[in-house]
């Protein structure tokens, strides 16, 4: 018997996967895979984006000066240092009748040592909290990252597998009767079937 005559090499049918203002939507085509962010993904992009080198520089440049919030926990520890110092150093000299040159030295000396240490605190506190801002903004970046690779993905894989379906349809309605390859056609038809049908009739676009 003759080959039947061939229709046209089916269209390549495009998929949308949808999740609406959840993690948004990603068409993809014959020409390639298409996303879509909701607002809340695009400004959180804008936001880690802008903020991922400030906050690295600030780590490592060692220079706080231009800092607004260093300069607030560096105020309240000076004022709080000036506190202690009238209340721990010259209020007990002066209430056990203390108050000479040397018991004064001594009793400064002793409180400089305490402030420098927690001064000391206070800058490594400062370089902490920007390594902690800058992994949680990485961090963010790679949970949008997966984010929007998951849902580009399936709308690949949803669209493979429509076009994997119309071809191996496409192959069997045009295959010669008498092929010795006809049987694997069929095999690989029905396994297809079973994971494109639906996508076929209800995901693919236009």
């Amino acid at each position: 018997m003759g080959k039947k005559s061939k229709n046209e090499a089916p269209a390549y049918q495009s998929a949308t996967l949808d999740t609406g203002n959840l993690y948004g939507s990603a068409t993809s085509s014959a020409s390639g895979t298409k996303y879509n962010a909701p607002d809340w993904i695009s400004n959180t992009v804008g936001t880690v984006s802008s903020n991922i080198n400030p906050t690295l520089n600030s780590m490592l440049s060692n220079d706080y000066s231009n800092d607004a919030n260093f300069k607030v926990y560096q105020d309240n520890f000076n004022r709080g240092m000036q506190q202690a110092y009238d209340t721990n150093v010259l209020g007990n000299l002066t209430d056990r009748g203390l108050m000479r040159s040397s018991g004064l030295q001594a009793a400064t000396n002793s409180f400089n040592n305490t402030m420098q240490e927690g001064l000391a605190n206070l800058y490594d506190n400062y370089y902490n909290r920007q390594s902690n801002n800058l992994a949680n903004l990485l961090n963010t970046s790679n949970t949008l990252f997966d984010y929007i690779t998951g849902v580009s993905n399936s709308a690949r894989q949803d669209a493979n597998a429509v076009n994997n379906y119309n071809l191996a349809k496409y192959r069997l309605e045009n295959a010669d009767n008498g092929s010795s390859g006809i049987g694997s056609i069929l095999g690989g038809l029905g396994t297809l079937a079973g994971g494109a049908a639906k996508l076929y009739t209800a995901k693919q676009g236009g």
